[in-house]
C-alpha cells in the first residue's frame, strides 16, 4: 500500500516514503499503513479479505466462498435478524474446539461471540444476526465442515482443516467507510483464446436497496487492480459480493484477495 496522509518530517518537508511519525520508536518514521495494522491510529481498522473457492463455472455469476457451486447464484443475505445453527459434519469437533462469529445487528453494528461446538449435534448462537461478516476457530482444528445457519440459509461455512471462512462478501458496519487499497484475483485457468475469468463486484446500499454492478473485467491466472492513487470509497451499511464465473466448463478454482481500511465516519 502506497498512500499518504499528508505525514511531515520534523523539518516540516513531506516525506517521500508515505510515513508518518512512529508512535512507538522516538525519532522514528514507519508506514502509516503498518500504524494501521498495529491499531495505533484512532478511528482506522485494517482490512483484510481472502476468499477461496473451487467450484468456479460458466452459468452464472456467484460471490467467491465456499457455498458457491457451479451453477453460480448470488449469496442470499437475511432479511431480518436471528440466531444462527452451527453445527460439524464430524463428531470429533466436540465442545474442546470453539468458534467465533463476527458479524452486525440488525442496526449494522458490529456483533461477535465465542460459541463451543458439539461435534454434530447443532448448537445456537446467543446472539440474533443479521449479516456474518467471518468466522474463525479459536483453538485447534476442525476435523469436519463447520456450517453458520440462520434457519435454512447458510450463511457462512469453514471447510474441513481450513479453520476460518474464506468468503467474498461482506457489509460494512453502521458508522464506518471502507476504502479499498488492493485487489488481487487468482485462477487455475490458462492462456488460451477462449478460456478466461469474467470478474465483478456488487453492491447493495442499504437501505435504498440500490444496486451496483462494477469493476468488471476479464482476466487469465492473475490480476491486480491498484487503487492507492484513488481507493475505492464504499460507504456504512453497504453489502458487497466479489463474484465470478468462467468462460468455459469447470468446477475451477479461484482467490481473492482485497485489502483496505475501515475508518470510522467523522474522524
Amino acid at each position: 500500500m502506497t498512500i499518504s496522509y499528508g505525514a511531515q518530517s520534523p523539518n516540516g518537508i513531506p516525506n517521500t516514503n508515505n510515513s508518518v511519525k512512529s508512535i512507538s520508536r522516538a525519532g522514528a518514521y514507519e508506514p502509516f499503513e503498518l500504524q494501521v495494522s498495529r491499531g495505533q491510529i484512532a478511528g482506522h481498522t485494517a482490512f483484510l479479505l481472502y476468499a477461496y473457492s473451487n467450484a468456479i463455472g460458466n452459468t452464472a455469476f456467484g460471490p467467491i466462498w465456499e457455498g458457491l457451486t457451479q451453477s453460480g447464484g448470488l449469496y442470499n443475505f437475511p432479511s431480518s435478524a436471528a440466531q444462527l445453527t452451527i453445527v460439524s459434519t464430524s463428531a470429533s469437533d466436540t465442545s474442546a474446539l470453539s468458534v467465533q462469529i463476527t458479524g452486525l445487528d440488525a442496526n449494522f453494528n458490529p456483533l461477535s461471540e465465542i460459541i463451543a461446538l458439539n461435534g454434530t449435534t447443532p448448537v445456537t448462537s446467543v446472539n440474533s444476526y443479521y449479516r456474518v461478516n467471518n468466522c474463525q476457530v479459536t483453538n485447534g482444528s476442525n476435523v469436519g465442515t463447520i456450517t453458520f445457519k440462520q434457519s435454512t440459509n447458510l450463511l457462512a461455512q469453514i471447510n474441513a482443516g481450513v479453520c476460518a471462512t474464506e468468503m467474498g462478501i461482506y457489509t460494512v458496519p453502521a458508522g464506518q467507510t471502507l476504502y479499498i487499497f488492493r485487489n488481487t484475483k487468482t485462477a487455475n485457468i490458462g492462456f488460451t483464446s477462449s478460456a478466461y475469468m469474467n470478474y465483478q463486484v456488487q453492491y447493495n446500499y442499504n437501505p435504498s436497496g440500490q444496486v451496483l454492478v462494477a469493476n468488471q473485467q476479464t482476466f487469465v491466472q492473475q490480476i491486480t487492480i491498484d487503487y492507492t492513487a484513488m481507493p475505492r470509497r464504499v460507504p456504512e451499511k453497504t453489502d458487497i459480493q466479489f463474484c465470478i464465473k468462467s468462460s468455459t466448463g469447470g468446477p475451477l478454482i479461484a482467490s481473492l484477495n482485497t485489502e483496505g481500511v475501515l475508518i470510522s465516519n467523522g474522524v
